[in-house]
């Protein structure tokens, strides 16, 4: 019998989003800061250069501290049958119209303990009990990072299986 090798994937969650918002902020101020040199003189420009100087200082000290907070998860897909399983127990279908209705907090909160393979901040292991935990890591992140855990379980569990024909020619 031959080996399948599951895929896998990282995703990051950064855990100091007040910081991260003001990174953004800053790069929004880079970016305006940034002098057109023309019709300015050369004082104009050595003091707008300056003050950009300072923001990109400010900002490489905020993205420090973001990757210091940021939370990696290693995620692996699972098989075939328990990944249906979980997929047919979060899934309601309305009677009347017949449309289905999945659960994605409870399809997350099934999947990811068996899914996660590791765990680590600044490259060392952190203590993370998945069955455990992972009911409060999704009651404790935003909207925007739950989906982007949703996007890689599906992409993990729905993988590609066979070689495109383009990648051929």
């Amino acid at each position: 019998m031959f080996a399948i090798k599951r895929p896998t994937k990282t995703v990051d969650i950064v855990t100091d989003l007040d910081t991260l918002a003001q990174a953004v902020d800053l790069k929004q101020q880079i970016d305006d800061a940034t002098p057109n040199p023309g019709g300015m003189t050369d004082a104009e420009i050595c003091a707008a250069k300056k003050a950009t100087d300072k923001l990109r200082r400010e900002l490489k000290t905020k993205l420090k501290t973001i990757d210091e907070s940021t939370v990696t998860l290693t995620l692996r897909g699972l098989g075939s049958s328990r990944w249906n399983q979980i997929v047919l127990a979060t899934t309601t279908v309305d009677q009347k119209t017949g449309k289905q209705e999945r659960d994605i907090n409870r399809l997350l909160t099934e999947a990811l303990p068996e899914m996660i393979i590791s765990v680590e901040q600044q490259g060392e292991p952190v203590e993370f009990d998945p069955a455990a935990d992972v009911p409060a890591l999704l009651e404790a992140i935003v909207d925007t990072q739950t989906v982007e855990l949703l996007v890689a379980v599906q992409q993990l569990n729905t993988p590609q299986v066979e070689v495109p024909k383009a990648l051929r020619e």
